[in-house]
């Protein structure tokens, strides 16, 4: 054999036996079958007798101890960004079995494409709905708290989400408010940075209490839409509540229609006057609301009855 090849040989001899102790400290069933059908191991690993060998001088005692230290800390590192979903499940004493599920489930793997912990929190997340619709994690509000938080977590963890927020930010920095007329003649839209999602129940003083540490009072089972949106420079997610109306209007608002042509195709055609423009100055209260925050920005609308003027 010659000087490369041999070189390469211990190269791969040397990358299969660091993987292999790898997997002995982060997965918990190769740990088992490493001591239970070390032949088996050996192959699936493709170690010679020697590594084996030197994998098996290794105290027991300790190379469990190390791994069960090691489940710990990957676990504990999903809670920054699903703390009252953890507090729900430990005041349900449901937190350790949640805990032994996802490191028997999911092994840690290189990735190039997501952080080891943004990955891991995405499979916590997926892994309490799964517990959920078996029936398996019956915790009043569970399902709705798990997903504020996740809806939280993927705004704020998405580089597109933060570009998004950014260009809003500078987009409304010329205009910090706008008038109703505005809006009205105006095209409104979100970014990427927003979402809108549906909740059994108004979670957010649960939520707040939960991470506080204290008691949470049940809250009112009234279904609630929340939108999310990503805060630029903060570096965080701000949430608003906001009404059917909003929601109707939002879905719509991508199309540069002006306002009033999206509230006209909304609002019922035998509504009142007064009511019809009672609806319109609620829709525009609140989306200057969400203007201020930057959820949602204004421009010059492609609609037929657009007034042909800037908005700038």
């Amino acid at each position: 054999m010659n000087d490369v090849t041999e070189g390469r040989a211990m190269d791969t001899g040397q990358s299969a036996f660091q993987t292999a102790f790898a997997r002995l400290l982060t997965d918990p069933q190769a740990l088992e079958r490493f001591y239970d059908d070390p032949a088996r191991f050996a192959e699936e690993n493709a170690l010679s007798a020697g590594q084996m060998s030197a994998l098996q001088s290794l105290d027991k005692d300790r190379l469990r101890w190390i791994s069960g230290s090691l489940s710990v800390k990957r676990f504990s590192l999903v809670e920054t960004y699903f703390p009252a979903t953890f507090a729900l499940l430990r005041r349900r004493r449901a937190l350790s079995k949640v805990q032994r599920s996802l490191i028997a489930t999911y092994r840690p793997f290189k990735s190039e494409r997501l952080i080891r912990a943004f990955r891991d929190a995405l499979w916590f997340a997926e892994l309490v709905e799964r517990h959920i619709d078996r029936g398996e994690l019956d915790i009043p509000y569970l399902t709705d708290v798990m997903r504020c938080e996740r809806a939280e977590f993927m705004l704020w963890s998405d580089a597109a989400s933060a570009e998004s927020a950014d260009d809003f930010r500078s987009r409304n920095a010329s205009r910090p408010s706008v008038t109703e007329e505005e809006l009205l003649d105006g095209a409104v839209r979100a970014g990427r940075h927003v979402e809108l999602h549906e909740l059994s129940c108004d979670v957010l003083p649960f939520i707040q209490a939960l991470v506080d540490g204290k008691a949470p009072l049940d809250p009112e089972p009234a279904p609630t839409l929340i939108l999310f949106g990503r805060i630029a420079v903060a570096d965080r997610v701000q949430k608003a509540r906001v009404g059917r109306l909003i929601k109707s209007f939002l879905t719509r608002a991508d199309g540069g229609k002006p306002t009033r042509e999206i509230l006209a195709e909304i609002l019922e055609p035998e509504a009142e006057p007064a009511a019809r423009a009672a609806a319109e100055r609620d829709c525009c209260r609140a989306l200057q609301k969400l203007y201020a925050l930057n959820f949602v920005t204004i421009e010059e609308s492609a609609g037929p009855r657009a007034r042909r003027r800037p908005l700038g």
